[in-house]
This record gives structure tokens, C-alpha cells and sequence, in this order.
């Protein structure tokens, strides 16, 4: 069962910013098949040196599962752009939950060999489990500042203070020292 709900049920939302890949198709390019970083892209894509329309292979993640608790995390990585799949999946798991958990999956062509989409796995499955609930939707998890802004439309505000708020109370970091 895929999700398009937050774990939480609030509408908090975890930083994010959406990367991909952008790859010529044209079989007489030189750049054909070689990918193009992307951030914060459409879904449109021109192959810089022959200027014809490509396609775009987006980063995203998805989870199953219905709890609050990640128990593995699996990345799918080296990306083939002709044959549009994904060749390898790395897994990382934490056997030290027990029964049903979430599952959650990234896609990522911008992840090219097993060490990094092992070190990506941990890190994710990392902060799934130490931010529990602010999950939303496809949203990929990651560890980046959040700007508050005066200048934002008060729902913005109010929605980037409460995502603070729990970050920073799951934190630790306001236990006094002992």
C-alpha cells in the first residue's frame, strides 16, 4: 500500500528539493544516454549540445507500510536511461525492530554505485525513524535547514515553525545536562 498521506496526519512537510536527471535521446548526439543534473526541474529536458527534447528521470521516494516506524530502506540505484530501469538496489535493514514496519524506497539517478546507495540507505532510514511523522507523500527525507521567513504567507510560517518544533523535540536537545 502506497501512501500520499503524511504519517503524522498534519499537513508539516520535511524540507525538500526535487533532483533528477535529464538524458538526450537522440541516438546521433555525442551526449546521447549521458545524463544532465537537474534541480528543482519540469518535465521537459533539451539535450544542451543537440537541442532535442529528451526525458527526465526524477529522484523520488515512496514508503508502504502504515506506522510511524521504518524498519528497512532500500535504494535503487545505476540507473540505465536506454532501457529506462533501474539495475541495482541496495538494502539496509534494522533488525532490531520487530513485526510489521514501513518499507520505504528511493530512486535516485544520481546514485551510480553500491557504497553511496548504502551510505544514502542508513542516512535515510536514519532520519525516518528519528523524525517520525513528517513524512508526507513522495517526499524524500533529508537533513537540511529550514529558513523562516517573516515575509512568508502565515500558513507557510506557522507550517515551517511546527515542522521546527518536532525536529527539535525529537532532537534531544532540549534534555538539560545531568
Amino acid at each position: 500500500m502506497q501512501s500520499n498521506e503524511g504519517l503524522g496526519g498534519g499537513p508539516e512537510r520535511m524540507a525538500s528539493m526535487k533532483r533528477g536527471v535529464g538524458y538526450c535521446e537522440n541516438t546521433d548526439c555525442e551526449d546521447y544516454a549521458k545524463g544532465v543534473f537537474l534541480l528543482n526541474h519540469g518535465d521537459t529536458f533539451y539535450c544542451p549540445r543537440c537541442r532535442q527534447l529528451g526525458k527526465v528521470e526524477k529522484e523520488r521516494g515512496f514508503y508502504t507500510g502504515n506506522s510511524d516506524i521504518f524498519k528497512e530502506v532500500r535504494v535503487e540505484y545505476n540507473f540505465d536511461p536506454i532501457h529506462s530501469v533501474y539495475r541495482e538496489i541496495a538494502i539496509v535493514r534494522d533488525e532490531s525492530l520487530w513485526g510489521r514496519n514501513n518499507v520505504y524506497t528511493l530512486q535516485s539517478p544520481l546514485i551510480k554505485t553500491e557504497k553511496r546507495a548504502l551510505k544514502v540507505a542508513e542516512a535515510i532510514l536514519a532520519n525516518l525513524n528519528r523524525y517520525r511523522g513528517l513524512l508526507n507523500g513522495d517526499d524524500i527525507p533529508r537533513t537540511t535547514e529550514i529558513i523562516l521567513s517573516f515575509d512568508d504567507p502565515m500558513d507557510e510560517f506557522a507550517r515551517k515553525l511546527q515542522q521546527l518544533s518536532k525536529e527539535w523535540e525529537a532532537s534531544g536537545l532540549r534534555e538539560s545536562p545531568r
